[in-house]
C-alpha cells in the first residue's frame, strides 16, 4: 500500500513538474506569445505620438528651436497635452513631442516667443496623476 501511494504522489510530482516549469521557464526566457517584450514594443509603437513630422510641415524662414527637458511624475506621457499647451503660446510654430521622450522641441518665431515664456507654460501642465517641469537645455537653440 505505501508503494502504490509513493508511485502515486512521485507521478503526481512528475506532472506537476512538467506541466509548471515549461511554463515558467518560458516566462524566465521571455520567449512567451503575448509576453512582455511583445507587448513592450506594441505599447511602444501605440505610444508613439508626434506633433507632427518635419517631413510634412515646412517650417517659416528664421525659426527658431529650443530643447527643453521634462521632468516630473509622468510628464514625458503626455505629449498631446504638452503639445496642445505650448501651441496657445502666439509664436510657437511647431511642437515635436514624443511620449516616452524626456524632452520636446519646440519651434518659434524668436520675435513672438521666448523660450522663458515656454517652460513656464510647461511646468504649469498637469492632470490627474502627472505633471511637468521644463528645464530649458542650454543644446539645440538653432535658427532655421
Amino acid at each position: 500500500m505505501q508503494n502504490t501511494f509513493r508511485q502515486i504522489a512521485l507521478k503526481l510530482v512528475v506532472l506537476f513538474i512538467g506541466l509548471v516549469f515549461p511554463f515558467f521557464s518560458a516566462f524566465a526566457s521571455g520567449d512567451h506569445k503575448g509576453g512582455h517584450k511583445e507587448e513592450k514594443k506594441e505599447m511602444q509603437e501605440m505610444q508613439h505620438h508626434h506633433s507632427s513630422s518635419k517631413e510634412e510641415f515646412t517650417l517659416p524662414p528664421g525659426t527658431k528651436e529650443v530643447k527643453i527637458n521634462l521632468s516630473g511624475p509622468f510628464c514625458h506621457k503626455h505629449p498631446e497635452e504638452i503639445t496642445e499647451g505650448l501651441m496657445q503660446l502666439a509664436g510657437v510654430v511647431h511642437v515635436e513631442a514624443f511620449s516616452g521622450r524626456r524632452y520636446i522641441l519646440v519651434h518659434y518665431n524668436g520675435d513672438k516667443a521666448k523660450p522663458d515664456e515656454m517652460a513656464t507654460i510647461v511646468n504649469g501642465l498637469k492632470g490627474s496623476g502627472w505633471r511637468c517641469k521644463g528645464i530649458l537645455s542650454s543644446k539645440r537653440r538653432t535658427e532655421r
